[in-house]
């Protein structure tokens, strides 16, 4: 069974607040109890999930002061997409307003100001009135808003968050799309997709230099990503995927090695550069060789 000491949270988080610190220190027995000390995975992924959502163990309690509309855009895709500047503009630099626009009438939300109230706390920014009446109640607790600016407390409901979602299962596929659905969506099959993938990426990456296990693969699994979404991270046209790489090759070759790239590089020096640069980021090479060479809609990282 793993564990956690204080030096491996500031090799994690270097900027952590003591307070975080402290508090996952004293409460490991209930990561233990929850079964996530069990395996590497399934710690790495239960600490990338909480450096995401507390920005390194640095945000107690989520801040909705947002000074530009396509910021809100980015967050809240799905409510704001179609808004203009100007129908964002009164709930910029005003987040009370912005909090009832998110978040009240849904989530437990019921009474004026909740929405505010019951914004984000804690390590997995655990929100809504709902959320906290639920834990409270199976803990034992009077709830109050006030609970969410509690580490210790929001310790409590990350971990109850974390098995009522069925993470560690996520976990132990080393599927971190599942898991981060699981955090920020509420499930981890639906279509909506989670905010802030790269960042919890990044963060699994820290996460597994510090406890995973030699021999495994260290990239988590993710979800297939479709060619208009890999070349707006590439920065060129969709039409320049396919041709990359020769029409006549049917299969990809083994790409277990980086010199295997040799071939693609010489006829897409941009992509290819940026395949090299970025690969362990989210994909194997032989899922980004798929898209290079023949612009399929979909590639899924190899588990091999």
């Amino acid at each position: 069974m793993l564990t956690v000491t204080e030096s491996d949270i500031k090799k994690l988080a270097p900027k952590a607040r003591p307070e975080y610190v402290t508090t996952l220190i004293g409460g490991l027995f209930q990561l233990r109890q929850a079964g996530i000390l069990d395996n590497s995975y399934r710690l790495c992924h239960f600490m990338a999930q909480c450096a995401h959502e507390t920005g390194g163990f640095t945000i107690v309690r989520e801040s909705l002061y947002y000074k530009k509309a396509a910021q809100l855009r980015k967050t809240w895709p799905a409510r704001f997409r179609d808004k203009t500047d100007a129908d964002l503009a009164s709930l910029l630099k005003n987040e009370k307003k912005l909090a009832e626009s998110v978040y009240f009438g849904r989530m437990g939300n019921v009474q004026p100001g909740d929405g505010y109230d019951y914004r984000g706390g804690g390590f997995l920014q655990t929100t809504g009135r709902g959320a906290v009446a639920s834990y409270c109640k199976r803990l034992g607790l009077d709830p109050s808003p006030s609970l969410l600016d509690d580490p210790a407390t929001t310790l409590q409901f990350a971990v109850l968050e974390w098995s009522d979602s069925k993470c560690n299962e996520h976990a132990d596929e080393n599927d971190i799309t599942k898991v981060s659905k699981a955090i920020n969506t509420g499930s981890a099959t639906g279509n909506v997709k989670p905010v802030g993938m790269q960042d919890r990426q990044e963060w699994f990456a820290r996460a597994w230099a510090i406890w995973g296990e030699k021999g495994k693969p260290d990239v988590p699994a993710s979800e297939p990503m479709t060619v208009k979404e890999v070349t707006a991270k590439v920065g060129a046209p969709a039409a320049a995927v396919g041709a990359v790489a020769p029409a006549a090759i049917q299969a990809p070759p083994d790409l277990s090695s980086l010199t295997a790239w040799k071939g693609v590089a010489e006829q897409g020096k941009d992509l290819a550069t940026w395949a090299l640069t970025n690969w362990p980021w989210s994909v194997g090479a032989g899922g980004l060789y798929l898209i290079l060479a023949h612009g399929l809609p979909y590639w899924q990282r190899g588990r091999a």
